[in-house]
């Protein structure tokens, strides 16, 4: 019988960009933002990360079609990096990725 993914991924930290009109911030600021908030609600260091996840769906106002633009904000370009994109879901589907490489291994 499978056993799925239960008890083999933990959440030790998150991190979110302060809330409200910002417009003088680009998408990358507001990402470095959340990251370095996620950082030290974990306790960690960058080095540690070796993957990342971009949920992302409006190309034109943002980042574009490319997920690398994550991995060089977040001053970490030799990590693999991928993009998800699912309307309304796209958050949701970024973690579910991210969930299962963990539990992979």
């Amino acid at each position: 019988m499978a056993s799925g993914i239960r008890d083999k991924v933990a959440i030790l930290g998150m991190g979110c960009s302060r809330f409200g009109e910002r417009w003088n911030m680009g998408a990358e600021e507001l990402l470095v933002e959340s990251f370095q908030e996620c950082l030290a609600d974990a306790g960690i260091e960058k080095d540690r990360i070796e993957a990342a996840w971009l949920g992302h769906c409006i190309e034109e106002i943002g980042l574009g079609k490319s997920a690398t633009p994550l991995g060089v904000a977040l001053r970490l370009p030799h990590i693999a990096v991928t993009r998800t994109e699912n309307y309304c879901a796209t958050g949701t589907e970024a973690f579910r990725g991210a969930v299962y490489a963990v539990a992979s291994g």
